[in-house]
């Protein structure tokens, strides 16, 4: 396992650098330690304002797409932040941003979506009950509030923190930290605006501070897998019963020799 993975240790040395101190909730998220992300990214009310806080590493310049409101950076850092206005507080948020090398993107914020999946579920997988658990671990094409993205869930009781990395992020352990869903073990994350063919792991935290790969069988793989589209699953033909009539063998007469 890793100590610390290169993102981590790059960030380590400019923070040294920077003058700027940064609340530890927020520093925890900068460097892939924060147990619960969605405590401090997303919409959040602080001092009786309704603000609206990212985390993106590589972001130049960041604005809200459906009105140009341009988000501000926390100096000295890639958190960026802005005092949603009235009528503007619902979710989900589509931001556009600029990275260092010019390029545009733009994309929904995967820390103002709600819990994805049913508490019911979790139950039952906790229980031992739930057959159909391979429905939901894994990563699986998912709409959200109308956003089209992809699920991502995984059981890891024992880990500090859990990260999707892939493609999509450049395999940054800090871009998605996942959401716990408590005591279940469960940890989930709706990333919209990615489909099927994209490649992904789990990067898992542990408690002692090292950065592990699972190897252990699908859902719970290490290996860089593709998101794929659920197939439609084969569905043996049944026919009525039916009886089947048995013909009695034709008379013959009997025919007298001449």
């Amino acid at each position: 396992p890793l100590r610390v993975v290169a993102e981590e240790a790059e960030f380590l040395i400019m923070s040294k650098e920077s003058k700027t101190t940064l609340p530890t909730p927020l520093q925890q998220i900068a460097e892939a330690r924060h147990h619960d992300p969605f405590a401090v990214l997303g919409r959040h009310v602080e001092a009786g304002k309704s603000l609206l806080r990212v985390f993106l590493p590589r972001a130049e310049r960041v604005a809200l797409a459906d009105t140009e409101q341009p988000l501000q950076r926390i100096e000295g850092s890639d958190f960026f932040e802005i005092d949603l206005p009235k009528g503007q507080t619902d979710g989900p948020f589509r931001l556009k941003w600029a990275d260092k090398l010019g390029k545009q993107h733009i994309a929904h914020d995967p820390y103002s979506f709600p819990p994805q999946l049913p508490d019911f579920d979790i139950h039952l997988f906790n229980e031992g009950k739930h057959r159909h658990a391979y429905r939901f671990f894994g990563a699986h094409p998912h709409t959200a509030d109308g956003v089209e993205g992809v699920l991502f869930a995984v059981w890891a009781p024992n880990a500090a923190r859990i990260s999707v990395v892939g493609d999509f992020n450049q395999w940054d352990g800090r871009s998605h930290p996942m959401r716990s869903r408590g005591g279940s073990g469960v940890w989930e994350l709706f990333i919209p605006d990615i489909g099927n063919g994209s490649l992904y792991k789990f990067e898992i935290r542990t408690p002692q501070g090292d950065i592990t790969f699972p190897t252990a069988p699908p859902p719970l793989s290490g290996r860089r897998r593709r998101v794929r589209a659920p197939s439609t699953p084969r569905r043996r033909a049944v026919y009525p019963r039916r009886t089947v009539a048995v013909a009695a063998p034709p008379r013959r007469r009997a025919v007298a020799a001449r």
